[in-house]
């Protein structure tokens, strides 16, 4: 098994663009793995920050001369850093191989039972699930994921065992890289366009991925999506359907059951066998979260574990930084923050929250890439139907350029001309949003900001500024 330095083949990796989440993740178990690390970025940031306390050497800016001093035996990039890098330049000059994100993260599975998540939406909930699950049945698995794990405060771990949990992205194509035990796909849906054209091509590489699991592998996946049994059932893997009852023939059959607690969700989870195990998810509520535990048993009783065990370790799950966090009560309001930016993601996050015990659930939603935002414009349209009151901020671009034409306005425009019930206000201007909010938002509200960008400093924003009117006041 895979798991020392002596396995690996090579001693120093520099890693350009290292403060992101997939990027950091993998410096961390490479780290853990015995490896010289260092790496660079544009700026410092939280995952940065939590690279240089494990004793990790994090250069901010790109300069030609840090590889000279740092002499790597590989560099790894991500798919945003361009060819015309100065690190990427002068290690092409120095004859250092440079390896995308994409070829690191099989090298780190070799050797161990793999986990791979994919899917449109719910990849980095459900992979925390199937991490947390495994890690409190005292199996230490190693685990690279998109979010911080609550509980864990990280997003990435090398651990001593065979297992491998990782969070496979179907963005660009590169999780045809892995070469997985178990591959779950919870979901297929238009996203990604810009890299595969057609709908087509995408489905076509899902299946490559399904296939990749190998004869003796197997495929967990959702049965409730179309494409996803499409693709599915020309496979020629080994593939597990699940869902919810009353929904479809499916092996692995979610049944959800009263709560009487509102932030979390009860279920019971049916195997193929006929067993049945009750899980409990304290946190991340809604019929979304329901499915990805249920994939969560699924990959255990495939792997051939025990799943009540399973069960009793996955309802101690604590949730995902950005998946519903709380973010803070103030004045009888509370605040949560949500990384949801697909109108699939808005939708189900805000069923989940409409059927909580408040008033009215106010939205600030910020869209995510203009290519985004004008591919799936009319898609959004009755994705905040579940919302009370929605704020649109401008879109964050993700280091994409303006398309004309294309702005927050875009989103704002189509609730309005397609959602239901929904009060819309277009704000791109951070203060007055902020003031707004402050004005507006209401005790017996639930607050929640959405998006995949700095929308996530909306909520501490607002919450600064209600204590000091608060305060004004008094």
């Amino acid at each position: 098994m895979a798991t020392t330095s002596e396995k690996l083949p090579f001693k120093r990796v520099h890693i350009i663009g290292i403060g992101g989440a997939g990027m950091s993740g993998i410096a961390l178990v490479l780290h853990e793995r015995g490896i010289v690390v260092t790496g660079s970025d544009l700026k410092s940031s939280r995952y940065v920050r939590e690279l240089e306390a494990a004793g990790i050497e994090v250069h901010v800016g790109h300069e030609a001369a840090t590889v000279d001093a740092v002499r790597p035996d590989v560099v790894v990039v991500s798919t945003a850093i361009p060819e015309t890098n100065p690190e990427v330049v002068r290690a092409r000059e120095l004859g250092i191989e440079v390896w995308p994100r994409a070829k690191m993260l099989p090298a780190l599975s070799l050797g161990h039972t793999t986990v791979a998540v994919s899917g449109t939406h719910g990849k980095t909930t459900t992979s925390s699930m199937v991490t947390t699950m495994l890690d409190r049945m005292g199996l230490d698995p190693s685990f690279l994921i998109g979010g911080f794990v609550e509980g864990y405060d990280t997003n990435a771990h090398s651990g001593r065992s065979q297992y491998y949990v990782a969070e496979s992205d179907e963005s660009d194509g590169s999780f045809l890289y892995f070469d997985p035990t178990v591959a779950v796909v919870t979901n297929i849906e238009a996203d990604h366009l810009d890299h595969y054209g057609t709908i087509e091509n995408l489905e076509k590489t899902f299946g490559q991925f399904m296939d990749s699991v190998g004869p003796e592998g197997h495929v967990v996946a959702c049965g409730e999506s179309e494409r996803v049994r499409r693709v599915a059932a020309a496979s020629s893997a080994n593939v597990v359907l699940y869902g919810m009852a009353g929904e479809g023939e499916f092996d692995y059959v979610c049944t959800p059951e009263p709560s009487h607690h509102s932030i979390e969700s009860h279920l019971v989870v049916t195997t193929p066998s006929g067993v049945a195990v009750r899980v409990t998810i304290k946190a991340n509520p809604g019929r979304h979260n329901m499915l990805n535990a249920t994939a969560a048993i699924a990959v255990a009783d495939v792997l051939g574990l025990d799943v009540e065990k399973a069960a009793k370790a996955l309802s101690t799950f604590a949730g995902v930084k950005r998946r519903f966090t709380h973010v803070a009560d103030i004045d009888g309001i509370t605040v949560v923050d949500d990384y949801g930016h697909h109108p699939t993601e808005v939708a189900a996050t805000l069923s989940a929250a409409a059927g909580l015990d408040y008033d009215r659930v106010v939205v600030v939603f910020q869209p995510h890439r203009y290519s985004r935002t004008q591919a799936l414009s009319e898609q959004f349209g009755g994705a905040f139907d579940n919302a009370d009151v929605l704020y649109v901020m401008d879109i964050f671009s993700a280091g994409e350029m303006p398309i004309p034409g294309i702005s927050g306005k875009t989103v704002a425009a189509a609730v309005e001309r397609l959602g239901h019930d929904v009060e819309v206000r277009y704000v791109p201007n951070r203060r007055e949003l902020t003031a707004a909010l402050v004005r507006d938002v209401r005790p017996g509200d639930l607050l929640v900001t959405m998006g995949a960008g700095d929308v996530t400093l909306v909520g501490p924003a607002f919450v600064e500024a209600k204590r000091e009117a608060d305060s004004e006041r008094a």
